[in-house]
């Protein structure tokens, strides 16, 4: 995976598809821990979410958008906390569907903000 280019494409564009990108991630995340499938792909969409919440966290105004920055930090604490214990979640289906119901519960959270900032 070539991050600088990843990094470059997702900086090009305005804050809300970024959310949104990140967003699809989350969704993506869902689907794969309901079906418990594809564990190599999981752990690269948190990844690449971490990374998401990185790039787009220096570019938010703090003045008018501390609300999603702390939103984005606290997100970016619990995919961090995912990574750490992810073998005892993964392998436990009743923990990879709490998983699968925090990311949509994340995804919908971070609508509201794209929504907000798109208008």
């Amino acid at each position: 995976m070539n991050w600088e280019r990843l990094k470059a494409r997702y900086e090009a564009v305005a804050a809300n598809v970024q959310i949104d990108s990140l967003g699809m991630n989350l969704v993506r995340l869902q689907t794969l821990a309901e079906n418990g499938t594809e564990e190599s792909v999981a752990q690269h969409l948190v990844r690449e979410s971490q990374f998401f919440i990185e790039w787009i966290v220096p570019g938010l105004s703090l003045e008018t958008n501390m609300a999603l920055v702390q939103e984005l930090l606290s997100l970016q604490r619990l995919l961090s906390r995912w990574k750490l214990n992810w073998s005892e979640q993964w392998d436990n289906p009743a923990e990879r569907q709490k998983m699968a119901d925090t990311a949509q519960h994340w995804y919908e959270h971070l609508q509201s903000y794209s929504s907000a900032i798109a208008s």
